[in-house]
């Protein structure tokens, strides 16, 4: 009877070390970081992959450091560090308001130059509209047979910035010199210009076969050429709009309206067409003397295109 007592009492023994046992919750081996953010519905990414939940979520995440990505379209990305332990909960939700995007607005004229942004190649050419945080931007143009251009620019507060750029052919060249009036041909007063060179050049017979235009000393005009003094290069004139030879306004095809002579007091750009068939554009910068004694001389710019009847400036 004894030993019937002690095999019972073993057996409700063992079967309870057993039950215990079993009833020990297993460890975890993933904790979660919850996540919050302004706005809510915030796609959440763990270490570049996106996990499905959004904002506000609890995403499982194994233990050690990860970065957790919040995007949202029309919002910056927001990136944070958390360090993960095994059956605990990271909170984020300090630092989680997102900031809305603002608009970068890239043009040019011509269209088509490759965008190059804070020194990164875009793979976008203009015009163009960006999506960008709030900061300082860097925008180069970049096209063939045009210069290089380059703009910094700010978004604030999610507004809108623009760059707009009129970009500069490399085959337009831009030359400054003076000229005088024909009263005087001399080599020391040169009268005539050779807008290909950019030299001046005496009017006098002999030496006159490249001037395209002068500066007739006989009402005070700038003229062509032609038929003058022994001279053959015929130039024509159209009065332009503006007092910016720089304002990336394109010449107008040569036309029976263009005229052949402009007064020396005209203050707009004046675009030429030369006997070669190349168009220039031109403007009286100042004028001197004009005083009996003095010889009245121009202070003149002009661009000139070398590309035979190309517009552009």
């Amino acid at each position: 009877m004894k030993k019937n007592y002690w095999f019972f009492l073993i057996l409700i023994l063992g079967l309870a070390v057993m039950s215990c046992e079993d009833s020990t919750d297993p460890v975890p081996d993933t904790g979660t970081v919850y996540v919050e953010s302004t706005p809510t519905g915030a796609q959440i990414w763990l270490d570049g992959v996106n996990t499905g939940e959004v904002t506000p979520g609890t995403i499982d995440a194994s233990p050690g450091a990860h970065i957790v990505t919040l995007k949202l379209d029309g919002y910056g990305d927001l990136e944070f560090n958390v360090s993960v332990t095994a059956g605990e909960e990271f909170i984020l939700t300090s630092g989680t308001t997102l900031s809305q995007l603002g608009s970068l607005i890239v043009q040019s004229e011509p269209a088509g130059a490759t965008i190059i942004l804070d020194g990164v190649n875009t793979g976008e050419v203009t015009p163009h509209t960006f999506s960008l945080a709030d900061d300082n931007y860097t925008v180069v143009l970049q096209l063939t047979d045009y210069a290089d251009s380059t703009e910094i620019t700010q978004i604030a507060n999610g507004g809108t910035a623009t760059v707009s750029i009129n970009l500069r052919p490399t085959f337009v060249t831009t030359f400054t010199t003076s000229f005088y009036e024909s009263a005087d041909p001399s080599s020391e007063h040169p009268s005539g210009l050779d807008l290909s060179s950019g030299a001046a050049i005496s009017i006098k017979a002999g030496v006159n076969q490249d001037v395209d235009i002068f500066y007739n000393s006989d009402g005070f005009i700038v003229m062509s050429a032609k038929d003058r003094n022994g001279m053959t290069r015929e130039t024509y004139f159209k009065v332009g709009n503006s007092t910016d030879i720089h304002d990336g306004i394109n010449s107008p095809v040569k036309d029976n309206s263009w005229l052949t002579q402009i007064p020396d007091t005209e203050t707009k750009y004046v675009f030429l067409y030369d006997a070669d068939g190349h168009y220039s554009k031109f403007i009286i910068e100042d004028i001197e003397g004009g005083v009996p004694g003095v010889s009245a001389q121009l202070h003149v710019k002009w661009l000139y295109n070398d590309r035979e009847n190309n517009t552009q400036f």
